[in-house]
């Protein structure tokens, strides 16, 4: 886009041009000695006059249309974006200029390129782009701004843009021999259960209702005597049902490496997900959500993938202190009363903090897993220290595997 300083020189140098043209078209009426002699100076005038008329009748006949409005592609395709810009008024527009523009993978403008055309009277222009959409989120394209001149082309009205196209990008779901999820990953847990006694539970006592409690512990009868749902407190059940956790904090890597790992996060839990759903194995998700609440989903695919895109945010870039990190998200898990006989966490930061979480599940005979990301670049040397925290992990029987997130395209 044109520089904004740059622009009003143009403007400035114009506007002085045309004052000496005028002030030169007073030079006859010194010599003439009548009326006429003004009509140089008359005309120039009108003709100015009226040019910028036209530029303003056309700006008021100026709107703008998409083929689409909304589009929704999995990750790596490519969207074909067709914009239109119409001119209602009678007037030809005879020179215009377009900022056309396509968000990022972090709210702001990833490109803004210019495209000058003309508009007959009555008529439009289109403008059809194809864009590769290279990673999950929230995206946008159209008309960021639109620069329309007057008939003499001296003077312009920059005016905002519109049009513009929402692009939700889906996950790709990755096949079972790229994400390591095996049956005997849910064993351990289960032959650590001991068996049910009562209505499918063993349960001590009752509490009141909390976020995330299945309704099939729901205590019916103390319910209605209390007017509140009161929840069944278990202490073990032989149900083999999963959590995966999904953390979008990072260690703070480059920028350009964020929305790969970001891909990768997401990507590794879902698919861990689809296996799960394939083996009718009973499952959630948690993640923190874009207010920094622990949210919890059940997403069985299609539009229920397309709302999760909406409700997760950017991955975090280092530690926010009001953002649940993985540990808080296991932590919390942890007192839930319908807390997961397993549990997945998919990250790319470890701290002290996590592995005590991961330990503290496998203490309660539970089955902890761990999908730890890595960023593309790593060097022998980077991977050793960021493998060093797995040792810890290991000596606790903690399974992990480790997965490389893609360079940024």
């Amino acid at each position: 886009m044109n520089n904004p300083s740059m622009l009003i020189n143009k403007f400035i140098v114009k506007t002085i041009a045309w004052l000496i043209v005028l002030m030169a078209s007073l030079f006859p009426a010194r010599y003439i000695n009548s009326v006429y002699g003004y009509l140089p100076f008359l005309g120039l005038l009108s003709l100015l006059l009226l040019s910028v008329l036209s530029l303003l009748l056309i700006r008021a006949g100026i709107h703008f249309e998409a083929e689409d409005s909304y589009v929704v592609c999995q990750r790596g395709e490519t969207v074909n974006v067709t914009l239109k810009i119409v001119n209602g008024s009678f007037l030809i527009c005879p020179q215009a200029r377009a900022y056309l523009y396509v968000s990022d993978f972090f709210g702001g403008d990833d490109s803004v390129s210019p495209a000058a055309f003309t508009m007959p009277a009555k008529g439009g222009s289109d403008f059809s782009f194809a864009i590769k959409m290279n990673h999950i989120g929230m995206y946008s394209a159209g008309v960021k701004t639109l620069q329309i001149y007057d008939i003499l082309g001296i003077f312009s009205i920059t005016m905002p843009g519109g049009g513009g196209i929402a692009i939700t990008v889906l996950p790709r779901i990755l096949p079972a021999d790229e994400i390591e999820f095996k049956d005997e990953m849910l064993s351990e847990s289960h032959s650590l259960q001991k068996s049910t006694v009562s209505d499918g539970f063993d349960y001590t006592g009752v509490r009141e209702y909390a976020l995330g409690d299945s309704i099939k512990r729901i205590h019916w009868k103390l319910s209605a005597h209390f007017k509140d749902y009161m929840t069944k407190i278990t202490e073990t059940s032989h149900k083999n049902d999963l959590v995966v956790v999904i953390d979008l904090q990072t260690a703070s890597p480059p920028r350009d490496m964020l929305p790969g790992i970001y891909d990768c996060l997401v990507e590794t839990g879902l698919s861990l997900i689809e296996q799960a759903m394939s083996r009718d194995v009973e499952y959630s998700l948690l993640f923190a959500g874009q207010n920094g609440e622990i949210a919890r989903a059940v997403p069985r695919g299609g539009q229920d993938y397309e709302n999760l895109v909406g409700r997760l945010p950017v991955v975090y870039d280092g530690c926010g202190a009001d953002i649940p990190d993985g540990a808080d998200i296991l932590e919390n898990e942890s007192h839930l009363g319908n807390r997961s006989a397993n549990i997945i966490l998919c990250t790319s930061r470890i701290t002290d903090h996590l592995v005590r979480e991961l330990i503290n599940i496998k203490q309660n005979k539970r089955n902890p897993m761990l999908y730890y990301v890595m960023k593309p670049d790593a060097n022998r040397r980077e991977m050793e220290e960021l493998k060093a925290p797995l040792k810890t992990l290991e000596d606790y029987d903690i399974l992990y595997h480790i997965v490389t997130a893609e360079a940024m395209a």
